[in-house]
Protein backbone atom coordinates (compact mmCIF):
# COMPACT_ATOMS: atom_id res chain seq x y z
CA UNK A 1 0.00 0.00 0.00
CA UNK A 2 1.26 3.46 -0.82
CA UNK A 3 0.61 6.75 0.91
CA UNK A 4 -2.46 8.65 -0.27
CA UNK A 5 -1.53 11.55 -2.50
CA UNK A 6 -2.21 14.88 -0.82
CA UNK A 7 -0.48 17.03 -3.42
CA UNK A 8 -2.86 19.90 -2.77
CA UNK A 9 -1.67 20.39 0.78
CA UNK A 10 2.00 20.36 -0.22
CA UNK A 11 1.28 22.94 -2.92
CA UNK A 12 -0.51 25.07 -0.34
CA UNK A 13 2.38 24.66 2.08
CA UNK A 14 5.00 25.88 -0.32
CA UNK A 15 3.07 27.96 -2.82
CA UNK A 16 1.02 30.05 -0.41
CA UNK A 17 3.18 29.84 2.68
CA UNK A 18 0.35 29.23 5.12
CA UNK A 19 2.77 27.46 7.47
CA UNK A 20 4.07 30.34 9.55
CA UNK A 21 7.74 29.85 10.39
CA UNK A 22 7.77 32.75 12.84
CA UNK A 23 4.65 32.31 14.99
CA UNK A 24 5.04 30.40 18.24
CA UNK A 25 1.33 30.36 19.12
CA UNK A 26 -0.12 29.32 15.77
CA UNK A 27 1.91 26.74 13.82
CA UNK A 28 0.12 27.64 10.61
CA UNK A 29 -2.58 29.96 9.33
CA UNK A 30 -5.76 27.90 9.77
CA UNK A 31 -8.02 30.62 8.40
CA UNK A 32 -5.98 30.92 5.23
CA UNK A 33 -5.88 27.16 4.74
CA UNK A 34 -9.63 26.91 5.41
CA UNK A 35 -10.35 29.48 2.71
CA UNK A 36 -8.08 27.78 0.17
CA UNK A 37 -9.34 24.23 0.62
CA UNK A 38 -12.12 23.07 -1.73
CA UNK A 39 -15.36 21.64 -0.36
CA UNK A 40 -15.65 17.86 -0.46
CA UNK A 41 -17.63 15.69 1.96
CA UNK A 42 -18.45 18.59 4.29
CA UNK A 43 -19.41 22.06 3.08
CA UNK A 44 -17.77 25.06 4.73
CA UNK A 45 -21.04 26.32 6.20
CA UNK A 46 -21.38 23.06 8.11
CA UNK A 47 -17.74 23.16 9.19
CA UNK A 48 -18.24 26.61 10.68
CA UNK A 49 -21.49 25.63 12.40
CA UNK A 50 -19.92 22.58 14.06
CA UNK A 51 -16.90 24.64 15.16
CA UNK A 52 -14.23 22.87 13.14
CA UNK A 53 -11.51 25.12 14.55
CA UNK A 54 -12.45 24.15 18.10
CA UNK A 55 -12.52 20.47 17.12
CA UNK A 56 -9.03 20.86 15.70
CA UNK A 57 -7.79 22.40 18.95
CA UNK A 58 -9.27 19.52 20.94
CA UNK A 59 -7.75 16.78 18.77
CA UNK A 60 -4.46 18.45 17.87
CA UNK A 61 -1.50 17.01 19.77
CA UNK A 62 0.88 17.05 16.82
CA UNK A 63 4.53 17.89 17.35
CA UNK A 64 5.35 19.43 13.98
CA UNK A 65 3.85 22.29 12.03
CA UNK A 66 3.33 20.22 8.93
CA UNK A 67 1.62 17.61 11.11
CA UNK A 68 -0.78 20.26 12.43
CA UNK A 69 -1.57 21.38 8.90
CA UNK A 70 -2.16 17.79 7.83
CA UNK A 71 -4.56 17.17 10.73
CA UNK A 72 -6.58 20.30 9.98
CA UNK A 73 -6.64 19.37 6.30
CA UNK A 74 -8.04 15.95 7.22
CA UNK A 75 -10.73 17.39 9.50
CA UNK A 76 -11.87 19.86 6.85
CA UNK A 77 -11.76 17.18 4.13
CA UNK A 78 -12.79 13.79 5.56
CA UNK A 79 -11.77 10.85 3.44
CA UNK A 80 -14.13 9.08 1.07
CA UNK A 81 -11.92 5.98 0.94
CA UNK A 82 -12.91 3.18 3.30
CA UNK A 83 -9.61 1.44 2.52
CA UNK A 84 -7.59 4.43 3.71
CA UNK A 85 -9.67 4.74 6.88
CA UNK A 86 -9.19 1.05 7.71
CA UNK A 87 -5.44 1.39 7.06
CA UNK A 88 -5.19 4.41 9.39
CA UNK A 89 -7.26 2.62 12.02
CA UNK A 90 -4.92 -0.40 11.90
CA UNK A 91 -1.88 1.84 12.29
CA UNK A 92 -3.51 3.67 15.18
CA UNK A 93 -4.15 0.35 16.95
CA UNK A 94 -0.54 -0.75 16.40
CA UNK A 95 0.84 2.52 17.70
CA UNK A 96 -1.60 2.75 20.61
CA UNK A 97 -0.56 -0.70 21.85
CA UNK A 98 3.20 -0.20 21.41
CA UNK A 99 4.63 2.44 23.76
CA UNK A 100 8.17 1.76 22.59
CA UNK A 101 7.19 2.58 19.01
CA UNK A 102 5.40 5.71 20.27
CA UNK A 103 8.62 6.86 21.91
CA UNK A 104 10.72 6.20 18.80
CA UNK A 105 8.30 8.08 16.55
CA UNK A 106 8.00 10.96 19.04
CA UNK A 107 11.80 11.27 19.05
CA UNK A 108 11.85 11.18 15.24
CA UNK A 109 9.28 14.00 15.08
CA UNK A 110 11.16 16.08 17.67
CA UNK A 111 14.30 15.71 15.55
CA UNK A 112 12.46 16.95 12.49
CA UNK A 113 10.83 19.76 14.46
CA UNK A 114 14.20 21.15 15.59
CA UNK A 115 14.92 22.49 12.11
CA UNK A 116 11.39 22.83 10.77
CA UNK A 117 11.28 26.61 11.19
CA UNK A 118 14.28 27.04 8.92
CA UNK A 119 13.00 24.41 6.49
CA UNK A 120 9.74 26.24 5.85
CA UNK A 121 11.50 29.56 5.79
CA UNK A 122 13.56 28.07 2.96
CA UNK A 123 10.60 26.41 1.20
CA UNK A 124 8.47 29.55 1.43
CA UNK A 125 11.42 31.64 0.14
CA UNK A 126 11.28 33.93 3.17
CA UNK A 127 15.07 34.19 3.46
CA UNK A 128 17.08 37.38 3.15
CA UNK A 129 19.14 37.41 -0.04
CA UNK A 130 22.07 39.03 1.82
CA UNK A 131 22.11 36.42 4.58
CA UNK A 132 20.64 33.16 3.27
CA UNK A 133 23.23 30.67 4.45
CA UNK A 134 22.10 29.95 8.02
CA UNK A 135 18.50 29.25 7.01
CA UNK A 136 19.63 27.18 4.03
CA UNK A 137 22.08 25.09 6.03
CA UNK A 138 19.59 24.57 8.88
CA UNK A 139 16.92 23.53 6.37
CA UNK A 140 19.25 21.01 4.75
CA UNK A 141 20.27 19.69 8.17
CA UNK A 142 16.60 19.29 9.12
CA UNK A 143 15.89 17.15 6.05
CA UNK A 144 19.13 15.24 6.57
CA UNK A 145 18.14 14.43 10.15
CA UNK A 146 14.70 13.41 8.94
CA UNK A 147 16.19 10.95 6.46
CA UNK A 148 18.58 9.49 9.05
CA UNK A 149 15.90 9.21 11.74
CA UNK A 150 13.53 7.44 9.33
CA UNK A 151 15.60 4.27 9.75
CA UNK A 152 13.02 3.00 12.25
CA UNK A 153 12.10 -0.57 13.19
CA UNK A 154 9.83 -2.18 10.63
CA UNK A 155 6.18 -1.63 11.52
CA UNK A 156 3.52 -4.32 11.25
CA UNK A 157 0.79 -2.30 9.54
CA UNK A 158 0.91 -1.36 5.87
CA UNK A 159 0.04 2.31 6.33
CA UNK A 160 2.81 3.17 8.79
CA UNK A 161 5.26 1.04 6.84
CA UNK A 162 4.41 2.87 3.61
CA UNK A 163 4.95 6.24 5.30
CA UNK A 164 8.52 5.45 6.31
CA UNK A 165 9.21 3.85 2.95
CA UNK A 166 8.12 7.11 1.31
CA UNK A 167 10.70 8.99 3.36
CA UNK A 168 13.44 6.51 2.55
CA UNK A 169 12.44 6.54 -1.11
CA UNK A 170 13.35 10.21 -1.29
CA UNK A 171 16.67 9.44 0.40
CA UNK A 172 17.59 7.25 -2.59
CA UNK A 173 16.61 9.85 -5.20
CA UNK A 174 19.08 12.05 -7.11
CA UNK A 175 17.40 15.15 -5.68
CA UNK A 176 18.31 14.02 -2.17
CA UNK A 177 21.95 14.55 -3.15
CA UNK A 178 21.22 18.27 -2.99
CA UNK A 179 20.60 17.83 0.74
CA UNK A 180 23.90 16.16 1.52
CA UNK A 181 26.08 17.88 -1.07
CA UNK A 182 28.32 18.54 -2.87
CA UNK A 183 26.27 20.79 -5.15
CA UNK A 184 27.32 22.18 -8.53
CA UNK A 185 26.12 24.87 -10.88
CA UNK A 186 26.12 23.53 -14.42
CA UNK A 187 24.73 24.56 -17.79
CA UNK A 188 21.83 22.17 -17.12
CA UNK A 189 21.10 23.78 -13.77
CA UNK A 190 21.96 22.93 -10.17
CA UNK A 191 23.15 19.31 -9.80
CA UNK A 192 24.12 17.09 -6.91
CA UNK A 193 27.29 15.08 -6.61
CA UNK A 194 25.27 11.94 -7.33
CA UNK A 195 24.18 13.23 -10.72
CA UNK A 196 26.20 13.28 -13.89
CA UNK A 197 28.67 16.14 -13.73
CA UNK A 198 29.23 18.52 -16.59
CA UNK A 199 32.78 19.45 -17.49
CA UNK A 200 31.83 23.08 -16.94
CA UNK A 201 30.67 23.28 -13.37
CA UNK A 202 31.06 25.55 -10.38
CA UNK A 203 30.79 24.17 -6.87
CA UNK A 204 28.31 25.87 -4.57
CA UNK A 205 29.56 26.41 -1.01
CA UNK A 206 26.80 27.74 1.30
CA UNK A 207 29.04 30.05 3.32
CA UNK A 208 30.54 33.52 2.96
CA UNK A 209 34.08 32.42 3.71
CA UNK A 210 35.51 30.29 0.92
CA UNK A 211 38.87 30.13 -0.78
CA UNK A 212 37.49 32.44 -3.44
CA UNK A 213 36.86 35.20 -0.92
CA UNK A 214 40.51 35.13 0.18
CA UNK A 215 42.08 35.07 -3.29
CA UNK A 216 42.00 38.89 -3.74
CA UNK A 217 43.89 39.27 -0.46
CA UNK A 218 46.73 36.93 -1.42
CA UNK A 219 48.94 39.78 -2.80
CA UNK A 220 49.08 41.14 0.74
CA UNK A 221 51.13 38.12 1.75
CA UNK A 222 53.61 38.73 -1.04
CA UNK A 223 54.11 42.44 -0.40
CA UNK A 224 54.10 41.92 3.35
CA UNK A 225 56.87 39.36 3.06
CA UNK A 226 58.80 41.59 0.69
CA UNK A 227 58.69 44.55 3.07
CA UNK A 228 59.85 42.43 5.95
CA UNK A 229 62.87 41.14 4.01
CA UNK A 230 63.64 44.59 2.54
CA UNK A 231 63.89 43.60 -1.12
CA UNK A 232 61.25 46.11 -2.25
CA UNK A 233 61.83 49.82 -2.60
CA UNK A 234 59.47 52.36 -1.14
CA UNK A 235 57.60 53.16 -4.39
CA UNK A 236 56.98 49.53 -5.24
CA UNK A 237 55.91 48.81 -1.67
CA UNK A 238 53.43 51.72 -1.68
CA UNK A 239 51.97 50.62 -5.02
CA UNK A 240 51.68 47.06 -3.77
CA UNK A 241 50.09 48.24 -0.57
CA UNK A 242 47.41 50.21 -2.43
CA UNK A 243 46.77 47.30 -4.77
CA UNK A 244 46.47 44.96 -1.82
CA UNK A 245 44.01 47.28 -0.07
CA UNK A 246 41.87 47.51 -3.20
CA UNK A 247 41.85 43.78 -3.74
CA UNK A 248 41.16 43.12 -0.07
CA UNK A 249 38.25 45.58 -0.14
CA UNK A 250 36.88 43.81 -3.18
CA UNK A 251 37.21 40.49 -1.35
CA UNK A 252 35.25 41.86 1.59
CA UNK A 253 32.53 43.26 -0.68
CA UNK A 254 32.42 39.95 -2.54
CA UNK A 255 31.94 37.99 0.69
CA UNK A 256 29.41 40.38 2.21
CA UNK A 257 27.37 41.49 -0.79
CA UNK A 258 28.12 39.84 -4.12
CA UNK A 259 28.48 36.15 -3.21
CA UNK A 260 25.30 35.86 -1.04
CA UNK A 261 23.09 37.42 -3.74
CA UNK A 262 24.78 35.40 -6.48
CA UNK A 263 24.37 32.16 -4.48
CA UNK A 264 20.78 32.99 -3.58
CA UNK A 265 19.75 33.48 -7.20
CA UNK A 266 21.83 30.79 -8.88
CA UNK A 267 21.92 28.01 -6.27
CA UNK A 268 19.57 28.37 -3.27
CA UNK A 269 16.40 29.25 -5.19
CA UNK A 270 17.06 26.59 -7.88
CA UNK A 271 17.59 23.96 -5.13
CA UNK A 272 14.31 25.05 -3.55
CA UNK A 273 12.58 24.74 -6.91
CA UNK A 274 13.91 21.24 -7.49
CA UNK A 275 12.78 20.08 -4.06
CA UNK A 276 9.28 21.50 -4.45
CA UNK A 277 8.92 19.91 -7.89
CA UNK A 278 10.15 16.54 -6.61
CA UNK A 279 7.26 14.10 -6.09
CA UNK A 280 9.45 12.03 -3.79
CA UNK A 281 10.20 15.02 -1.60
CA UNK A 282 6.49 15.93 -1.44
CA UNK A 283 5.66 12.33 -0.48
CA UNK A 284 8.38 12.33 2.19
CA UNK A 285 7.05 15.54 3.74
CA UNK A 286 3.49 14.21 3.60
CA UNK A 287 4.69 11.04 5.29
CA UNK A 288 6.18 12.99 8.20
CA UNK A 289 2.88 14.86 8.56
CA UNK A 290 0.83 11.66 8.39
CA UNK A 291 2.96 9.92 11.04
CA UNK A 292 2.52 12.95 13.29
CA UNK A 293 -1.26 12.84 12.70
CA UNK A 294 -1.54 9.19 13.79
CA UNK A 295 0.53 9.84 16.92
CA UNK A 296 -1.73 12.82 17.67
CA UNK A 297 -4.76 10.51 17.59
CA UNK A 298 -3.11 8.31 20.22
CA UNK A 299 -2.33 11.29 22.46
CA UNK A 300 -5.87 12.64 22.04
CA UNK A 301 -7.29 9.31 23.19
CA UNK A 302 -4.99 9.20 26.21
CA UNK A 303 -5.77 12.74 27.34
CA UNK A 304 -9.54 12.59 26.89
CA UNK A 305 -11.10 11.86 30.32
CA UNK A 306 -13.79 9.66 28.76
CA UNK A 307 -13.84 6.39 26.82
CA UNK A 308 -12.69 6.62 23.21
CA UNK A 309 -12.87 3.89 20.62
CA UNK A 310 -11.92 3.18 17.05
CA UNK A 311 -15.35 2.82 15.44
CA UNK A 312 -16.37 -0.09 13.30
CA UNK A 313 -16.59 1.45 9.83
CA UNK A 314 -18.09 0.14 6.62
CA UNK A 315 -19.25 1.50 3.28
CA UNK A 316 -22.92 0.55 3.48
CA UNK A 317 -25.33 1.64 0.73
CA UNK A 318 -27.29 3.66 3.32
CA UNK A 319 -25.75 5.74 6.07
CA UNK A 320 -26.14 4.68 9.68
CA UNK A 321 -24.66 5.77 13.01
CA UNK A 322 -24.96 3.88 16.28
CA UNK A 323 -23.01 4.60 19.45
CA UNK A 324 -23.06 3.98 23.16
CA UNK A 325 -21.98 6.68 25.61
CA UNK A 326 -21.35 9.17 22.83
CA UNK A 327 -19.88 12.50 23.92
CA UNK A 328 -18.90 15.77 22.32
CA UNK A 329 -15.13 15.65 21.56
CA UNK A 330 -14.67 19.39 22.15
CA UNK A 331 -16.58 19.75 25.41
CA UNK A 332 -15.69 16.33 26.81
CA UNK A 333 -11.96 17.06 26.61
CA UNK A 334 -12.29 19.64 29.39
CA UNK A 335 -15.38 18.37 31.24
CA UNK A 336 -14.91 15.11 33.16
CA UNK A 337 -18.62 15.11 34.05
CA UNK A 338 -19.90 15.61 30.51
CA UNK A 339 -23.13 13.62 30.03
CA UNK A 340 -23.10 10.83 27.44
CA UNK A 341 -25.93 9.74 25.17
CA UNK A 342 -26.73 6.57 23.28
CA UNK A 343 -27.57 6.99 19.63
CA UNK A 344 -29.14 4.62 17.11
CA UNK A 345 -29.66 6.07 13.63
CA UNK A 346 -30.16 2.97 11.57
CA UNK A 347 -33.55 1.39 10.96
CA UNK A 348 -35.59 4.54 11.70
CA UNK A 349 -33.83 6.60 8.99
CA UNK A 350 -35.16 9.81 10.56
CA UNK A 351 -34.75 11.08 14.13
CA UNK A 352 -36.90 13.85 15.58
CA UNK A 353 -35.49 15.66 18.61
CA UNK A 354 -37.78 17.95 20.58
CA UNK A 355 -37.54 19.86 23.82
CA UNK A 356 -37.24 23.34 25.32
CA UNK A 357 -34.25 25.59 24.86
CA UNK A 358 -31.12 25.02 26.97
CA UNK A 359 -31.65 21.27 26.95
CA UNK A 360 -28.58 20.49 24.83
CA UNK A 361 -30.18 19.83 21.43
CA UNK A 362 -27.60 21.88 19.52
CA UNK A 363 -24.73 20.21 21.37
CA UNK A 364 -26.10 16.79 20.42
CA UNK A 365 -26.25 17.82 16.74
CA UNK A 366 -22.65 19.02 16.80
CA UNK A 367 -21.62 15.87 18.64
CA UNK A 368 -22.96 13.66 15.85
CA UNK A 369 -21.23 15.63 13.10
CA UNK A 370 -17.92 16.01 14.94
CA UNK A 371 -17.68 12.31 15.72
CA UNK A 372 -18.65 11.39 12.15
CA UNK A 373 -15.78 13.57 10.92
CA UNK A 374 -13.36 11.98 13.40
CA UNK A 375 -14.41 8.51 12.30
CA UNK A 376 -13.99 9.45 8.67
CA UNK A 377 -10.36 10.55 9.12
CA UNK A 378 -9.39 7.34 10.90
CA UNK A 379 -9.39 8.84 14.40
CA UNK A 380 -11.02 7.46 17.57
CA UNK A 381 -14.46 8.79 18.49
CA UNK A 382 -15.51 9.77 22.00
CA UNK A 383 -17.76 6.82 22.82
CA UNK A 384 -17.58 3.43 24.46
CA UNK A 385 -18.86 1.61 21.36
CA UNK A 386 -19.49 3.01 17.89
CA UNK A 387 -20.50 1.57 14.54
CA UNK A 388 -21.11 3.78 11.55
CA UNK A 389 -20.84 3.96 7.81
CA UNK A 390 -19.10 6.29 5.38
CA UNK A 391 -20.98 9.46 4.53
CA UNK A 392 -20.64 10.91 1.06
CA UNK A 393 -22.01 14.21 2.40
CA UNK A 394 -22.22 15.63 5.92
CA UNK A 395 -24.48 18.66 6.25
CA UNK A 396 -25.82 20.62 9.20
CA UNK A 397 -28.34 23.44 8.87
CA UNK A 398 -29.00 25.86 11.70
CA UNK A 399 -31.07 29.07 11.71
CA UNK A 400 -29.39 32.01 9.99
CA UNK A 401 -30.33 35.65 9.54
CA UNK A 402 -31.22 36.87 6.09
CA UNK A 403 -29.02 39.40 4.38
CA UNK A 404 -30.04 42.78 2.95
CA UNK A 405 -29.36 41.43 -0.54
CA UNK A 406 -31.82 38.54 -0.18
CA UNK A 407 -35.21 39.49 -1.60
CA UNK A 408 -36.92 36.50 0.04
CA UNK A 409 -36.05 37.43 3.65
CA UNK A 410 -35.32 34.92 6.39
CA UNK A 411 -37.71 32.31 5.02
CA UNK A 412 -36.12 32.39 1.58
CA UNK A 413 -32.58 32.41 2.98
CA UNK A 414 -33.08 29.28 5.06
CA UNK A 415 -35.19 27.52 2.45
CA UNK A 416 -32.41 27.94 -0.13
CA UNK A 417 -30.00 26.20 2.21
CA UNK A 418 -32.49 23.36 2.79
CA UNK A 419 -33.03 23.13 -0.97
CA UNK A 420 -29.31 22.79 -1.68
CA UNK A 421 -28.92 20.17 1.05
CA UNK A 422 -31.89 18.16 -0.26
CA UNK A 423 -30.84 18.20 -3.91
CA UNK A 424 -27.32 16.98 -2.97
CA UNK A 425 -28.44 14.27 -0.55
CA UNK A 426 -28.02 10.58 -1.37
CA UNK A 427 -28.85 7.47 0.70
CA UNK A 428 -25.25 7.63 2.06
CA UNK A 429 -25.60 11.20 3.42
CA UNK A 430 -25.82 12.44 7.02
CA UNK A 431 -28.19 15.40 7.28
CA UNK A 432 -28.96 17.34 10.46
CA UNK A 433 -31.56 20.10 10.40
CA UNK A 434 -32.07 22.51 13.27
CA UNK A 435 -35.57 23.73 12.41
CA UNK A 436 -36.79 24.12 8.82
CA UNK A 437 -39.20 26.42 6.99
CA UNK A 438 -38.87 29.14 9.61
CA UNK A 439 -40.22 32.63 8.96
CA UNK A 440 -43.68 31.80 7.63
CA UNK A 441 -47.13 30.99 9.04
CA UNK A 442 -47.61 27.95 11.25
CA UNK A 443 -49.85 26.30 8.66
CA UNK A 444 -47.37 26.81 5.79
CA UNK A 445 -44.46 25.74 7.98
CA UNK A 446 -46.26 22.51 8.83
CA UNK A 447 -47.20 21.66 5.25
CA UNK A 448 -43.76 22.43 3.84
CA UNK A 449 -41.90 20.67 6.64
CA UNK A 450 -43.95 17.51 6.09
CA UNK A 451 -43.12 17.55 2.38
CA UNK A 452 -39.41 18.11 3.06
CA UNK A 453 -39.17 15.30 5.61
CA UNK A 454 -41.14 12.95 3.37
CA UNK A 455 -38.58 13.73 0.68
CA UNK A 456 -35.73 12.70 2.96
CA UNK A 457 -37.65 9.54 3.90
CA UNK A 458 -37.88 8.69 0.20
CA UNK A 459 -34.12 9.14 -0.24
CA UNK A 460 -33.47 6.90 2.76
CA UNK A 461 -30.45 8.68 4.26
CA UNK A 462 -29.85 9.45 7.95
CA UNK A 463 -31.78 12.62 8.79
CA UNK A 464 -32.12 14.31 12.17
CA UNK A 465 -34.58 17.14 12.68
CA UNK A 466 -34.43 19.33 15.78
CA UNK A 467 -37.70 21.19 16.21
CA UNK A 468 -39.98 22.91 18.70
CA UNK A 469 -42.98 21.93 16.61
CA UNK A 470 -44.34 18.93 18.49
CA UNK A 471 -47.34 18.97 16.15
CA UNK A 472 -45.05 18.19 13.23
CA UNK A 473 -43.45 15.30 15.08
CA UNK A 474 -46.83 13.94 16.18
CA UNK A 475 -47.81 13.90 12.52
CA UNK A 476 -44.99 11.48 11.67
CA UNK A 477 -45.46 9.52 14.88
CA UNK A 478 -49.04 8.84 13.86
CA UNK A 479 -47.68 7.35 10.63
CA UNK A 480 -45.08 5.30 12.53
CA UNK A 481 -42.23 6.90 10.64
CA UNK A 482 -38.96 7.77 12.38
CA UNK A 483 -37.87 7.76 16.01
CA UNK A 484 -38.74 10.43 18.56
CA UNK A 485 -36.39 11.69 21.24
CA UNK A 486 -36.70 14.55 23.67
CA UNK A 487 -34.27 16.26 25.98
CA UNK A 488 -34.85 15.25 29.58
CA UNK A 489 -35.65 17.73 32.35
CA UNK A 490 -35.69 16.84 36.06
CA UNK A 491 -36.95 19.39 38.60
CA UNK A 492 -37.15 21.93 35.80
CA UNK A 493 -33.45 21.48 35.00
CA UNK A 494 -31.99 19.77 31.92
CA UNK A 495 -30.07 16.52 32.37
CA UNK A 496 -28.66 16.79 28.82
CA UNK A 497 -29.86 13.26 28.11
CA UNK A 498 -32.04 12.11 25.25
CA UNK A 499 -35.02 10.00 26.21
CA UNK A 500 -37.83 8.56 24.07
CA UNK A 501 -40.85 10.78 23.55
CA UNK A 502 -42.13 14.02 22.05
CA UNK A 503 -41.83 17.17 24.13
CA UNK A 504 -44.67 19.68 24.02
CA UNK A 505 -43.31 21.79 26.85
CA UNK A 506 -42.06 25.32 26.44
CA UNK A 507 -39.83 26.95 28.99
CA UNK A 508 -39.80 30.30 27.25
CA UNK A 509 -41.24 32.03 30.34
CA UNK A 510 -38.53 30.51 32.53
CA UNK A 511 -35.83 31.73 30.14
CA UNK A 512 -37.44 35.18 30.00
CA UNK A 513 -37.41 35.37 33.78
CA UNK A 514 -33.81 34.20 33.88
CA UNK A 515 -32.64 36.99 31.61
CA UNK A 516 -34.89 39.61 33.24
CA UNK A 517 -37.41 40.12 30.45
CA UNK A 518 -40.56 38.39 31.72
CA UNK A 519 -44.03 40.06 31.65
CA UNK A 520 -43.46 41.09 35.28
CA UNK A 521 -40.12 42.71 34.31
CA UNK A 522 -41.79 44.60 31.47
CA UNK A 523 -44.58 45.95 33.69
CA UNK A 524 -42.10 46.90 36.43
CA UNK A 525 -40.04 48.85 33.92
CA UNK A 526 -43.09 50.75 32.65
CA UNK A 527 -44.21 51.57 36.19
CA UNK A 528 -40.74 52.68 37.25
CA UNK A 529 -40.47 55.18 34.43
CA UNK A 530 -44.06 56.44 34.72
CA UNK A 531 -45.36 55.05 31.46
CA UNK A 532 -49.09 54.39 31.12
CA UNK A 533 -49.47 50.62 31.04
CA UNK A 534 -53.20 50.53 31.61
CA UNK A 535 -53.68 49.15 28.10
CA UNK A 536 -51.32 46.34 28.90
CA UNK A 537 -53.29 45.57 32.10
CA UNK A 538 -56.56 45.59 30.19
CA UNK A 539 -55.18 43.28 27.55
CA UNK A 540 -53.89 40.99 30.27
CA UNK A 541 -57.34 40.95 31.95
CA UNK A 542 -59.13 40.34 28.66
CA UNK A 543 -56.74 37.49 27.84
CA UNK A 544 -57.39 35.81 31.18
CA UNK A 545 -61.17 36.14 30.74
CA UNK A 546 -61.13 34.71 27.26
CA UNK A 547 -62.57 31.17 27.26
Amino acid sequence: MTIESEKLMIELNFGNGFIDETSKDEPFDRRKLFDLLPETVVDKRTLNLVEIHELFKAVNHTKTRIGSARLFHSLANPSESIELIHAKQDSYCELESNERLQGIIAEFLETFKSGEEHLFKFLNAHMQALSPYRDFNEAMTSVEYMLEAAELPRTETAYLDSLFKSILSFKASPTAGLIYGPRYRTREGIKSGREKKSLLRLKFSPTRLTIGTFIPSLPALFFGAGLLTGFMNQAVAFTGFMLTCGLSLFGILYAILIKPIFDFETAILPIRKRLIESNRFASAMEAVAAVDEILSFVTFSKKTPHPTVIPEMNDAPKHFFTARELRNPVRAADEPDFVANDLDMDAARATFITGPNSGGKTTICKTMVQNQILAQIGAPVVARVACLSMADRITYQAPAFDSLTDDEGRFGTELKVTRDIFFNTTPKSLVILDEIAEGTTTHEKMDLSVEIMNGFFAIGNSTTLVTHSHELVENFKAQGRGQYLQVEFVNDRPTHRLVPGVSSESRALRVARKIGFSPDDIRAHLQKHGYDNSTARELKTDTRNTP
